[in-house]
């Protein structure tokens, strides 16, 4: 069977392969280690992260999602840099 590379729905050649379920849960410790307030996880093949609001006085829980965990630490750390810029602001 061939399989159609230039497609942009074809896994790549370089593609790992996908994770067991102790590897993803490995994983989503050390992002949790890396992201101390936020409590991470992995479901049907989608990385979650739940966490405190950037908005000061908001007790709102965000939730962030992304098919990779690259992805999700992308926007972990996006969020926790405009958390940090929130405060630092003296507005």
């Amino acid at each position: 069977m061939h399989r159609n590379t230039e497609s942009p729905h074809a896994p790549g050649v370089g593609d790992p392969p996908p994770l067991t379920g102790g590897q993803a849960d490995a994983l989503a410790t050390s992002i949790g280690h890396a992201f101390p307030p936020w409590r991470i996880w992995w479901a049907n093949d989608i990385w979650y992260a739940t966490g405190p609001c950037p908005v000061p006085g908001c007790v709102c829980t965000p939730t962030l999602h992304d098919p990779a965990p690259s992805g999700l630490c992308r926007q972990l750390d996006e969020h926790e840099w405009r958390a940090g810029a929130r405060r630092e602001d003296p507005r």
